[in-house]
């Protein structure tokens, strides 16, 4: 795909993305003040910046936060309460040091943290680049006890070379496994030397080959992390996920990025007289994400930008997700893929790449692999050797001039989950939530842009793959600022988000926002959320509500509610308007819901009961957001019905009296009748002109900061009519016609 011209991509793309691969709009939408309003979202501005990673620890209710010279430690409660911060800046003589080499003060030259590790009940391993000189330390959790502000002294802490690079702008990725740390880093002052180390602990250190591309060129490191492989221990690997510059890719080799999957067995000592002190068993396959084409063409989403790894009852088969962006500064672009464990282990096992010279292509190893196979753990289950030094030589050197694998890994459906192209934000960071509702569990994924918002989404299975519904989109940081950051309180039921603006704790549901009927709570398809008889409230799986009707079924809710016995009650918006001949006026329709889709009736008048479908004409315009009409006639007086329609249900949200006077019909003073032509003039002429910015939507309970607003103008509004409200389901139109 990277030969193709701009044209041709966007072209493939558009075809790509056509039928059931088009963008899910969200259901909803809340601003930052809504969230904060609805007390669903609390904030930490903290001035450090540089918000890296967020580390929680359920056992203790704390989060810890690793930021720019400090590490701060809240409550998983509420993070506004007591937060401690402990100062840890880099020397000034390497500050001084660091500016002398030509680096930037505020964005290089300071302690930028960047491994946050959990080393056991008591203590935090945590690595800082240092200003260009990266340093370790063991930090005590008991220090965030103490009152006021602590700081790390150069005596407390250790080399940190093969831990921590030296460039805050280079992506690492870390990990504590059985007393060691697993870390791929950028691990020279240049960052021309990508690799994976093993350090702490009583073996020796042990990385990736230097210098050599077939192994890693430029890495970006992403995520690490140890599955086991079966009952044996010895088996068990470690899992390295990052993005390279291809070797194998066609044309200039090294101008292509590609994301990777790696492992190395964990109990790797190296060599004997070959890769020593080197990793014997380092394997890397490609993964891919990516749209097919009609016509066999895919669009790739090769930038891998984060790994969320979700475990089930069976820890050696977890399901990965993958947060993808592309590569192309013409193609704005980001999906999720999903891979089963078991696709990756099949790739290790497979075929080999293998290239003849530098002439040569990649092609697929031909001869001769020996015993045992590279990128086996010596363990009892393969054989008798007790370590991978004890492996012959040609093992070693095979090993060596063969790390990468011919096949590639490709995800679940052979597509993306989750697909966002043509949007004015990317995916920066994930999250997975397994959630148990009354009919099935759910994965609930929770995704970070670059505009500061956090969207809220499912998938659904369906006859042709499965289907995307995005929830919620949240604007959780109101300066726009791009998430660097997410972690997820199983216990707390909160998700943390972290950006240059500071902390973030955002409610993972807020039910009753969905609405006070039973279809309305259904309809919005929250697995955390359920009608329980009274109420949209969180589902809470205990047998007594085995019965109540949960979002995420397939079924029709108005059948379901009624089945259940919950009622059909939906709230309708009663009001009466009144304009004066020859003026305008505007009916005004907001569906909280923006999967909704909105269709005008007007009662026929008289005893009739039937509903004419409104339509444009010289004087009355349908528009998204409701009617205009530009110079009200006799005709055009009546009842109006605002329907709404969502996954097959059918309910009225408005109806609008209106009445039209004219200067015959009524005697008004002359100053009362100019004052209220003036007025419908003026409020049709701002409707006019001002509803193609409007959103659609909006947050607030029952339907919408800004639609409760509207819906709560006092008597003069729209028209200087009054309104009430009433409960009840208004079934579809019968035979409707236009008019």
């Amino acid at each position: 795909m990277w030969m193709l011209g701009p044209l041709l991509l966007l072209s493939y793309l558009g075809r790509g993305l056509t039928g059931p691969w088009r963008p899910s709009q969200p259901r909803l939408q809340f601003s930052h003040t809504e969230l904060v309003k609805n007390g669903r979202l609390l904030t930490l501005p903290l001035l450090a910046g540089d918000l890296y990673s967020l580390l929680p620890n359920e056992d203790q209710q704390q989060l810890y936060v690793a930021m720019k010279d400090h590490l701060l430690a809240t409550s998983l409660e509420d993070i506004t309460q007591r937060p401690r911060m402990l100062r840890w800046p880099a020397s000034s003589d390497r500050i001084q040091e660091c500016l002398m080499a030509g680096k930037d003060a505020e964005l290089e030259c300071a302690n930028f943290l960047r491994v946050l590790q959990p080393y056991n009940h008591t203590h935090l391993y945590v690595c800082g680049t240092g200003a260009f000189n990266p340093r370790c330390a063991f930090i005590p959790t008991e220090v965030f006890l103490k009152q006021g502000e602590g700081e790390v002294t150069s005596e407390q802490t250790e080399c940190g070379k093969g831990k921590c690079p030296y460039d805050p702008h280079q992506r690492t990725a870390s990990a504590i496994i059985d007393g060691e740390l697993y870390a791929g880093i950028s691990s020279d002052f240049m960052s021309r030397d990508s690799a994976f180390f093993r350090t702490l602990g009583s073996r020796h250190v042990i990385r990736t080959e230097q210098y050599d591309t077939t192994w890693l060129q430029d890495a970006q490191f992403v995520k690490v992390a140890t599955v086991p492989e079966s009952d044996n221990p010895e088996d068990d690997k470690v899992y390295l996920f990052f993005t390279e510059w291809a070797q194998e890719a066609e044309g200039a080799p090294g101008r292509v990025i590609y994301s990777r999957v790696a492992r190395v067995c964990k109990n790797d000592i190296g060599g004997q007289r070959s890769l020593v002190n080197k990793w014997s068993t380092f394997l890397k396959a490609r993964m891919v994400c990516s749209i097919p084409g009609d016509d066999g063409i895919h669009t790739y989403f090769d930038q891998l930008q984060d790994i969320f790894l979700l475990h089930g009852k069976d820890k050696t088969d977890p399901l990965i997700y993958g947060l993808f962006t592309t590569t192309s500064n013409v193609l704005n672009g980001s999906a999720v893929c999903a891979y089963q464990m078991q696709d990756i282990i099949r790739a290790f096992k497979g075929r080999f790449s293998h290239k003849e010279g530098p002439q040569f292509k990649w092609a697929e190893f031909t001869g001769k692999v020996p015993f045992p196979r590279p990128g086996t753990c010596p363990s009892s289950t393969y054989g008798n050797h007790l370590s991978t030094r004890e492996y012959p030589d040609d093992v070693i050197f095979f090993s060596r001039t063969h790390p990468l694998m011919l096949e590639e890994v490709y995800p679940l459906g052979g597509r993306p989950l989750l697909v966002r192209v043509g949007v004015p934000y990317k995916l920066t960071r994930l999250l997975v939530d397994r959630v148990e509702a009354v009919d099935a569990q759910y994965n609930v994924l929770f995704v970070g842009t670059d505009s500061g918002e956090v969207l809220k989404s499912i998938h659904l299975p369906r006859d042709q793959g499965v289907q995307e519904v995005t929830l919620e989109q949240l604007q959780v940081f109101k300066g726009r600022s791009p998430i660097t950051a997410m972690t997820l309180s199983k216990t707390q039921q909160w998700l943390f988000v972290g950006s240059a603006e500071g902390l973030a704790q955002l409610a993972l549901f807020q039910c009753e926002l969905y609405g006070q009927a039973c279809a309305e709570c259904c309809l919005a398809r929250d697995p955390y959320c359920t009608w329980d008889g009274h109420a949209c409230s969180p589902y809470m799986p205990v047998s007594r509500r085995r019965n109540a009707r949960q979002a995420g079924d397939a079924g029709d809710p108005l059948t379901e509610c009624v089945r259940q016995g919950a009622g059909l009650q939906v709230e309708t918006e009663a009001r009466q308007m009144v304009v004066a001949e020859g003026n305008g006026t505007y009916l005004e329709c907001l569906p909280k819901s923006q999967h909704a889709t909105v269709t005008w009736y007007k009662e026929a008048g008289g005893n009739s009961h039937e509903l004419n479908q409104v339509v444009s004409g010289e004087q009355l315009v349908v528009i998204e957001r409701g009617v205009l009409i530009r110079r009200a006639e006799s005709a055009h007086s009546g009842t109006y019905h605002c329907q709404l329609e969502e996954h097959g249900f059918h309910w009225t949200a408005v109806t609008v009296t209106l009445s039209v006077l004219s200067p015959a019909s009524v005697q008004l003073p002359f100053q009362d009748a100019l004052t209220l032509g003036q007025r419908c003039a003026q409020l049709a002429g701002n409707i006019h002109g001002d509803h193609g910015s409007h959103k659609r939507g909006g947050g607030g309970k029952g339907g919408g900061g800004g639609q409760k607003k509207r819906n709560q103008g006092k008597g003069g509004g729209r028209g200087g009519g009054r309104k009430s409200r009433s409960r009840a389901h208004t079934p579809g139109p019968r035979s409707p016609r236009s008019i």
